[in-house]
């Protein structure tokens, strides 16, 4: 007896619905496609609510979208992505709710790579906030380690990042550097000192 035929019907992880064999041609797709001799089989882990995977219909009606496991990180311990929908996270910071939506799911797992048990622990907004000083940090040092070459707007941008670390000493050494190179007129060289030494004050 086939494994297919033990099992008259299946609930689609997506939809909450039973569906009939007869709904479910790719699942079976995956199990002539996927035999893992040191696992349960796809069929059983779909049935047991294992497996990420839907019905046709919500494929059909484009409610999921299918994964390629085979451009997955999952080291062969579980089972991959078969398909992704949308999923509501909590904020690890914040606390808010936010859509992991399935389409930036397909670009975490199959494009970034990430293990597929692993989840963003953050919204948007706090992701953002977290990476911009990383950002911000990698931009500085590009910028000083070709600050032989650096135009008038780079050199003014390093020191503006000084300004924003509260390094007071280093945006007055960079605005030196400005004034040597004759990029900018006085007035610019005035202004820009006087916005440090304003901001040092306040910070004093």
């Amino acid at each position: 007896m086939k494994e297919e035929d033990l099992y008259d019907s299946y609930r689609c992880p997506n939809c909450n619905q039973l569906r009939n064999v007869n709904e479910l041609t790719q699942l079976f797709k995956w199990y002539e496609q996927f035999k893992f001799p040191y696992m349960i089989s796809v069929l059983g882990a779909a049935r047991q609510g294992h497996l990420k995977w839907a019905c046709d219909n919500c494929i059909l009606n484009e409610k999921v979208i299918l994964g390629k496991p085979e451009e997955q990180n999952w080291t062969g311990i579980t089972y991959p992505f078969f398909t992704y929908n949308d999923e509501t996270l909590k904020c690890q910071n914040c606390n808010c709710l936010f859509e992991f939506s399935k389409e930036e799911k397909k670009f975490w797992y199959e494009d970034l790579k990430f293990i597929v048990w692993s989840y963003p622990k953050y919204c948007p907004t706090c992701r953002k906030r977290i990476r911009e000083p990383k950002v911000k940090s990698k931009r500085l040092t590009n910028l000083i380690n070709n600050v032989e070459q650096a135009n008038a707007d780079e050199l003014e941008e390093i020191i503006e990042i000084f300004l924003d670390y509260r390094n007071f000493e280093k945006a007055r050494y960079y605005l030196s550097v400005l004034k040597k190179k004759n990029y900018v007129n006085e007035v610019r060289i005035a202004l820009i000192k006087d916005k440090i030494n304003n901001l040092a004050q306040q910070s004093s």
